[in-house]
C-alpha cells in the first residue's frame, strides 16, 4: 500500500473489512489496496483493476485486506471484474511484448548512439499504449528510437527520462536494512537528503553505508533526523552550568 504522511487519523483502525483486497501486479513486491465493490474475490483469483493509465491485470493475493485510515481507503484502486481467458491471454502478450521492447530499444539506442539506459518498458493491457523509462546524464533526442519502435511493435510510444531514485523505484530490491526499498513500496515523494543527516545521528560516513542502491544517500536517513540534537554553531556560548 502507498505509505502516508500523516493525517487526523493516526492511532485509528478500522479494523479488517471485506471490501477490501490486496492484489499484486506482475513480480512487484508490494501489493496494492483494491476496493472490491461489494464483490467476492478469493485468494488467486486473477482481476483487471481500473488504474489511470488504463486497465491492468493482477492476482488476489490477501483477501479480505487490513484497512487503517481513511485516506487508505480513498485510495483503493476499484477491480471492474475478474479476469477472463482473453484477458489472461491479453497479459501474456503485454508481459512478451515488454521484454522484446525493454531490449529492442536498448539495441536501437545503442545502434543510434543515444547515451541513455532503459530501465523498463511498460505496456498496456490492449498493448497499443508503452511507456518507456530511461535514465540519462543529459537530453536526449529520441525521435528517431521513438518512430522505430512505434512500427515494431505498433503502438503509440512515450518517453520518460527518470532519475537514479525513482530508477531504484522501479526495479525494487532489498536495502542494507534487510527489507523491501521503501521506493518500490510506499514512498512516493523523495525529499532533499544531505551528509549533514549522517552526521548528526553519528552514522558512519562511508559511502556503502550510507548509500541506496540508487548510488544516492539513503532516504532513511530524514526520518529521524528531527529527533537529533542540531550541531552547534561555531563561536556560539558554551551553556552557563551552576
Amino acid at each position: 500500500m502507498s505509505g502516508c504522511q500523516g493525517c487526523s487519523y493516526a492511532g485509528i483502525s478500522t479494523a479488517v473489512e471485506g471490501n477490501f483486497v490486496g492484489v499484486r501486479f506482475g513480480e512487484e513486491t508490494n501489493l496494492t489496496l483494491c476496493a472490491t465493490r461489494g464483490k467476492l474475490f478469493a485468494r488467486g483469483d486473477s482481476v483487471i483493476v481500473d488504474f489511470e493509465a488504463g486497465p491492468a491485470f493482477g492476482r488476489v493475493e490477501q483477501s479480505p485486506m487490513p484497512v487503517f485510515k481513511p485516506c487508505q481507503k480513498a485510495t483503493a484502486r476499484p477491480i471492474i471484474r475478474r479476469a477472463d481467458k482473453e484477458d489472461s491471454t491479453a497479459h501474456e502478450k503485454k508481459v512478451d511484448n515488454e521484454q522484446a521492447a525493454k531490449r529492442f530499444c536498448q539495441e536501437r539506442a545503442r545502434n543510434l548512439g543515444l547515451q541513455m539506459k532503459v530501465t523498463r518498458v511498460d505496456f498496456g493491457l490492449d498493448s497499443r499504449k508503452a511507456t518507456v523509462y530511461f535514465t540519462a546524464e543529459g537530453r536526449v533526442d529520441f525521435r528517431r528510437l521513438v518512430r522505430d519502435m512505434s512500427r515494431r511493435f505498433s503502438a503509440k510510444i512515450k518517453m520518460m527520462q527518470i532519475g537514479a531514485r525513482d530508477e531504484a523505484g522501479l526495479l525494487g530490491g532489498v536495502g542494507v536494512c534487510g527489507r523491501t526499498l521503501c521506493c518500490s513500496t510506499w514512498l512516493k515523494d523523495f525529499k532533499p537528503i544531505s551528509i549533514q543527516m549522517a552526521k548528526r545521528q553519528n552514522l558512519s560516513l562511508n559511502p556503502s553505508k550510507i548509500s541506496g542502491q540508487c548510488g544516492r544517500l539513503l532516504c532513511c536517513l530524514a526520518y529521524e533526523n528531527d529527533q537529533y540534537p542540531a550541531p552547534a554553531k561555531r563561536g556560539a556560548a558554551a551553556p552557563a552550568t551552576s
